[in-house]
């Protein structure tokens, strides 16, 4: 059959005419009114027996270079009508670069909604802490709602359930917050599936925002602070953890899982930490320059630790439930709590060091691995050897409050 028989105007008289079974294989017709393009009927090869040959609607579209082909449905089941306005519709999805075949947001629930989600932070490598997090949040804040279809929340119900959620006695206002945050994140990541979803809900809600100001630590109060350190954090490790905390602004789990080959040149002028996998995974991996007395500390746990935990890669190691060897877990210290730190505040007083110790803060972002979204500072790049002197400059500043000379640190 030449190409030009394979192309016709369709109706249900002019298919059952012309759209023939072959002898072997299967051929394909095409409705010449290109309503829509690549609208046609597969028909199987002919039957031995005299039945009739199978007939499918199909839609041919190349996609990206590449021919595709779906099937729709079985001819004479669905009629041409039918047929032509399930054509339209898959057509007008993979022109927009839709899936036709994805399922309705409708037949979507609440739990395949946190499943993709959480797929999506595993694929893009989120910290392991994150996941385990967004894990455990879906279910413990949102486990009587997983299987609820997501058409069905509104934005008036995510109003009432965060208001609800915000009630001490239930959860509390920064839970709530953290709980409606994580519906919103997943409620996005299922809008990129299903365009037909409208904005998320939680639209609606009133963020009750930070409940307690984060203010660094008074510098009238820094020495005590830094005595107290010494005075009262009886494990070195821990001890040694706190001090590097608060002259690095590191965030605390980039600071506890140090290991020594993230460290280079610690014998030598140049020290540098590598953080491989900080917030934002591997894509925001940085390397810092490490100030004169950092490196002192350094080199002190890595001569303790050589005698206390021989085989230890961890620079700040403690020994787990199980008996095995592995980074300490948290950097809180209850002695240091009424001097109002905490491994973040560290963060805040080591930033607020870096404004009055004169830093600018493309430096500041820099040590402090902040993303910058002034598309000219994206373009400036320091040098190690510059951010050393920023570095070696706040530290001066920092041991200077607490009232210590650079080698006692």
């Amino acid at each position: 059959m030449t190409n030009a028989k394979r192309r016709f105007r369709f109706s249900m008289s002019s298919i059952a005419k012309h759209a023939v079974a072959p002898e072997t294989g299967d051929a394909i017709y095409f409705d010449d009114r290109a309503d829509p393009p690549g609208f046609g009927i597969r028909v199987g090869k002919a039957r031995p027996n005299g039945e009739p040959p199978t007939r499918t609607w199909i839609l041919q579209v190349d996609v990206n270079g590449k021919s595709r082909r779906w099937s729709l449905d079985r001819f004479p089941t669905k009629g041409l009508d039918e047929a032509r306005q399930k054509a339209r519709d898959w057509y007008n999805a993979i022109r927009d670069g839709r899936d036709p075949e994805a399922k309705p947001a409708e037949g979507a629930t609440l739990r395949d909604c946190f499943a993709r989600h959480i797929r999506a932070m595993k694929a893009n490598r989120k910290q392991p802490r994150s996941i385990s997090d967004a894990e455990y949040d879906a279910q413990h804040y949102w486990g009587k709602y997983l299987d609820r279809p997501l058409h069905s929340f509104s934005r008036v119900e995510l109003d009432e359930i965060h208001q609800t959620m915000s009630d001490k006695k239930v959860h509390g206002p920064a839970a709530a917050d953290r709980a409606c945050r994580l519906f919103r994140a997943a409620w996005r990541n299922m809008m990129r599936l299903h365009e037909e979803l409208p904005d998320s809900p939680t639209r609606s809600i009133i963020w009750n925002g930070q409940t307690e100001e984060r203010k660094p630590i008074a510098w009238t109060v820094f020495p005590e602070f830094w005595a107290t350190i010494e005075r009262e954090v009886k494990n070195p490790v821990r001890a040694d953890l706190v001090r590097v905390l608060m002259l690095t602004g590191l965030r605390s789990l980039d600071c506890r899982s140090i290991v020594w080959s993230d460290i280079a040149g610690l014998d030598t002028d140049a020290p540098t930490l590598h953080r491989p996998n900080p917030k934002g995974g591997p894509k925001a991996a940085f390397t810092i320059p490490l100030s004169a007395p950092v490196a002192r500390i350094f080199r002190r746990r890595r001569d303790e630790n050589a005698i206390v935990y021989p085989r230890s890669e961890f620079v700040f190691p403690t020994v787990g439930r199980d008996a095995k060897v592995t980074h300490v877990h948290n950097c809180e210290e209850d002695a240091l709590r009424g001097f109002g730190y905490t491994p973040h505040i560290a963060r805040h007083t080591f930033a607020s060091a870096c404004a009055e110790a004169g830093l600018d803060v493309l430096a500041t972002k820099a040590l402090l691995n902040h993303r910058s979204k002034d598309i000219t500072e994206h373009y400036q790049k320091l040098s190690l050897g510059f951010l050393r002197g920023e570095a070696e400059k706040v530290v001066a500043f920092l041991l200077g409050k607490a009232q210590v000379k650079a080698e006692a640190a």
